[in-house]
């Protein structure tokens, strides 16, 4: 890329360190957290699922790999060479494990969002010097080559904060989403796996949080099943009478269609990263409504799910052959099929009835079929869409503007970077969009 400010080297205004392989053997359930390549999202967030840790104690023999606030990541080697991520204060405190750089801003010199913004941009080039045959990396001392466009550290200061204030407003997007399915699922593991309203009942107390012709809908009494007890009139079920496992779907071979990838999926919320159309060849076909789940170690472990209400009414799309799609029969409503994939203890049954070798092993539709559930009548089940279906629209809502906000600002990014374009005319475009 041509540059209208000035360039120069990494190595002038930056330092850059690799991480430690740190041994399996020394990993603990809690302790300090051990950023791994697999903690970088697709989005460069820092997650943590299937996050290892090592002790306290075992950390401070390695402080020399604390991560910093506003640090950037690189991942130099593997099938994963080039993602980059930005550690933030909640990060934080973290190791850094190997097959990554540390790119950090020298004080004074670099502003480290900038340097980070600045940096995907020029990182590309990196990937043209790629060598290995089965494991592609980047030698150490090949960033000395890369040059990164540096304008004076107050115009700095003014890029990052500008691009900033669209990912800020991505993570406060996020965040809500967050929030609102969070409620989503304490109103469904309050209905229909701890039974609360009933319980209340009971007791004679009005259930919390629910007007008076909600509570009417719920008995007062848990009668004995073959579940244990649930509420009087509830069905004790296995999931296929809810839930068409797998449906059939029509898409002819070569018809373009939107194509949902595995690593699109996401660990946490409903709505997967990016949908690409693509002409489809072999795999699974869903629809609008349909719940996808993922049925292959590692995903299924690491939380990979969606719901699907990202499609034109009737449009088929596909993805995957290790998902598992689950399509809510009437009245059950299509988002408690989203809703039960979130349930730990549901979860764990998957989980536990994965087959197969070592590394892919997997969970059959027949062994997901076996889940036990009390189903409730028509009327819970309509009342339960009623509060829940605007829930999941403003989810939705808050996705597609994210990705939007995302895909201004990859097009303002290499043209702010490279001086093509300056601040005024970025800042009212970003103003307008926010704004909307």
């Amino acid at each position: 890329m041509k540059y209208e400010f000035p360039t120069k080297a990494l190595e002038e205004v930056a330092e850059l360190k690799g991480g430690y392989a740190f041994k399996s053997k020394d990993y603990r359930d809690s302790g300090r957290f051990v950023l791994r390549t697999v903690n970088i999202s697709n989005e460069g967030r820092i997650t943590r699922e299937g996050a290892t840790f090592v002790s306290e104690e075992h950390a401070r023999e390695f402080e020399r790999f604390e991560l910093r606030t506003n640090d950037t990541l690189f991942v130099m080697v593997g099938a994963t060479l080039g993602k980059t991520g930005l550690v933030k204060e909640e990060d934080l405190p973290a190791l850094l494990n190997q097959n990554m750089w540390v790119i950090r801003a020298k004080d004074r010199v670099a502003d480290p969002v900038f340097l980070h913004f600045a940096f995907n941009i020029a990182s590309q080039d990196l990937l043209g010097w790629a060598s290995g045959a089965a494991r592609e990396f980047v030698r150490r001392d090949d960033y000395r080559k890369l040059t990164l466009p540096f304008p004076p550290l107050a115009v700095q200061r003014e890029i990052s904060a500008t691009l900033g204030a669209i990912d800020d407003k991505i993570a406060n997007n996020r965040a809500l989403a967050a929030d609102l399915e969070a409620m989503a699922r304490a109103i469904f593991k309050s209905w229909f796996v701890d039974f609360d309203p009933v319980k209340a009942k009971m007791e004679g107390r009005t259930p919390t949080g629910m007007d008076a012709e909600t509570a009417a809908l719920f008995p007062d009494e848990l009668v004995e099943s073959e579940l244990g007890l649930i509420p009087k009139g509830w069905e004790a079920s296995c999931l296929t009478d809810a839930f068409e496992l797998n449906p059939r779907y029509t898409l002819k071979k070569g018809m373009p269609a939107p194509y949902l990838e595995m690593s699109n999926v996401p660990v946490r919320g409903h709505v997967p990263d990016e949908v690409v159309p693509r002409e489809f060849s072999s795999g699974t076909k869903f629809q609008n409504g349909d719940t996808l789940l993922a049925r292959i170690t590692p995903c299924l472990e690491n939380g990979k799910a969606a719901h699907v209400d990202f499609l034109n009414n009737g449009q088929v799309a596909w993805g995957s052959t290790e998902f598992i799609v689950l399509r809510a029969k009437p009245p059950v409503p299509s988002y408690f099929g989203y809703l039960l994939c979130r349930l730990d203890a549901f979860r764990e049954h998957a989980i536990s009835s994965m087959t197969g070798t070592s590394g892919r092993q997997r969970v059959q539709p027949d062994s997901l079929a076996r889940w036990r559930l009390a189903l409730p009548g028509k009327s819970i089940c309509r009342k339960f869409d009623h509060i829940i279906d605007p829930l999941r629209a403003k989810i939705r809502q808050l996705g597609d503007e994210s990705q939007e906000l995302a895909q201004l600002r990859d097009a303002l990014l290499p043209r702010l970077i490279s001086g093509k374009l300056r601040l005024p005319e970025a800042e009212t475009v970003t103003g307008q969009e926010m704004a909307e």
